[in-house]
């Protein structure tokens, strides 16, 4: 799970908030202990105390929130002239899957026609919780993988479960791994925190990572093979300023991926990478 790090993040929530509070609270109910303001807007804290709110309605207290999911989270989700999910994804700019940094999950527009964006998947899950539905906290863009396949309907909360907007699964887990030989390299998905290991269940991450990505580790190998310390200060010294700004820029072309942990986002396995290059001295 990678940390969403945007500056902006106030300013896209209260965007949100403005193009959407008319949409849920001409029908909120009396009764509810929250605002339309701070249900839109709550941060992963006060989505958690929403929902334990939301926990202790009757059955039918509780349905009378369904309009936000069945009506304003349905619309929200089409592609519209008016504020939609292409605009939060395209606007939160994040393109590799959070859960799993697998995956890309980039918004394509092209003269202003709606062509491709993430899977907008509810950290605190819209069915069990339809008054959340449209938080713009709880709205984590994500690969369909890991929404629909992996993750589906389990029950994530902030006390179990690390949350994207505000836990770094990059602080708390590390990839290394155990080579044998070029044909068998074992990763090894490392964590000591209780959350980040129901991260790594949910999302199956240390396996599918042992399945499918031990080439990119050998690759990786064979690179600190041919580039060595000196080697790569004297490509820096020779082409600092031309072929790449400056030695983190040729970093990121030897290991091909980003190297700085606020860019690990921008493109799919830089988690990988980055973890398996330190282990190996690249970086």
């Amino acid at each position: 799970m990678i940390k969403i790090r945007r500056t902006n993040l106030n300013i896209l929530r209260d965007k949100h908030y403005t193009q959407l509070m008319n949409k849920i609270s001409s029908k909120l109910p009396s009764s509810c202990k929250y605002t339309t303001e701070k249900i839109l807007k709550a941060n992963p804290k006060k989505l958690d105390e929403i929902a334990q709110w939301f926990n202790t309605l009757s059955n039918y207290k509780k349905k009378k929130y369904d309009y936000i999911k069945d009506i304003g989270y349905r619309n929200f989700s089409k592609k519209k002239k008016e504020y939609n999910a292409y605009d939060l994804a395209k606007s939160l700019n994040v393109k590799a899957c959070v859960y799993c940094n697998r995956n890309y999950t980039f918004t394509v527009t092209k003269s202003k026609k709606e062509i491709l964006r993430p899977d907008i998947d509810h950290y605190y899950d819209k069915e069990s919780y339809p008054i959340l539905a449209l938080s713009f906290y709880n709205l984590i863009p994500s690969c369909t993988e890991c929404n629909r396949t992996l993750k589906g309907t389990t029950h994530f909360n902030i006390n179990d479960y690390l949350h994207p907007y505000e836990d770094d699964f990059n602080t708390y887990a590390k990839f290394n791994y155990i080579y044998k030989s070029k044909d068998e390299i074992e990763i090894d998905l490392r964590t000591d925190d209780s959350r980040t290991k129901k991260v790594i269940d949910a999302f199956q991450l240390d396996t599918i990572y042992n399945e499918g990505y031990q080439d990119i580790v050998l690759e990786l190998i064979q690179k600190r093979e041919i580039y060595s310390d000196s080697y790569i200060n004297d490509l820096t010294n020779q082409y600092e300023g031309t072929l790449f700004k400056n030695k983190e820029d040729l970093l990121r072309l030897i290991t091909c991926g980003y190297v700085d942990d606020k860019d690990l986002d921008k493109r799919p396995l830089s988690k990988l990478i980055k973890d398996i290059s330190e282990e190996l001295g690249l970086l």
